[in-house]
């Protein structure tokens, strides 16, 4: 198979070699894209829980500090 020619996938059946053209291509192309998008979608909903987590514990930190500071302590 030469580098301009389409990708070929043989049936496990009848062995015959066809074609990956684009219009055969799409469907699993698309169904790939979706899935992808959908576990990056989940990454950055977990990124968020743990960045929202992070905040919520530094102001919790900056809070504790600042009652201590007025208590005439330091963390």
């Amino acid at each position: 198979m030469d580098a301009m020619s389409d990708p070929t996938i043989t049936c496990p059946n009848c062995k015959t070699e066809i074609k990956l053209t684009e219009s055969l291509a799409a469907p699993l192309i698309e169904s790939t894209r979706l899935q992808y998008e959908t576990m990056i979608a989940d990454k950055d909903a977990d990124v968020a829980k743990r960045e929202a987590s992070i905040k919520e514990q530094q102001v919790a930190i900056a809070k504790a500090n600042l009652i201590a500071a007025s208590c005439g302590r330091s963390m």
